[in-house]
């Protein structure tokens, strides 16, 4: 059985930037399951996947814009400063939050102003050119 729409696949990764620093794996984060065509997956990595079968392994060197996209301006916000607890005031800072239609949404704080933070919606590896070792461990209708 190949990789092709609408299956179930399960697979092995991981994931690194080109200097070979880890930043997930399965061993980890657990395999990731998904409906091929349904689950958004880096654009390059899906379609990188089609027609591969049970126990085949790629090692895919994927720019942004086929990884986690590029870095969009308009994603950075700025709010109150007064919304947020003292413990979530520092650049770095990571959270979630309900998005629209009950989806989960990751922010970190990018800068912090007199009265405003400044919030970076981007995926927090947008811009970063990523390697993904994957291995195939399932596939079913």
């Amino acid at each position: 059985m190949q990789i092709e729409t609408g299956k179930i696949v399960c697979l092995n990764y991981t994931i690194s930037r080109p200097d070979g620093t880890l930043i997930d794996s399965a061993a980890e984060s657990g395999s990731w399951t998904y409906v091929h065509g349904e689950t958004r997956l880096p654009p390059g990595l899906e379609k990188s996947l089609v027609g591969h079968q049970i126990g085949d392994c790629l090692r895919l060197e994927l720019a942004p814009e086929d990884a986690f996209g590029v870095i969009d301006p308009d994603a950075f916000r700025d709010y109150p400063k007064t919304r947020f607890p003292a413990s979530a005031l520092h650049v770095g800072y990571t959270s979630e939050v309900a998005g629209p239609h009950g989806s989960i949404v990751t922010f970190r704080v990018h800068a912090i102003h007199e009265d405003t933070v400044t919030l970076d919606f981007n995926h927090p590896l947008a811009g970063e050119h990523v390697v993904f070792d994957v291995t195939v461990i399932h596939i079913q209708e």
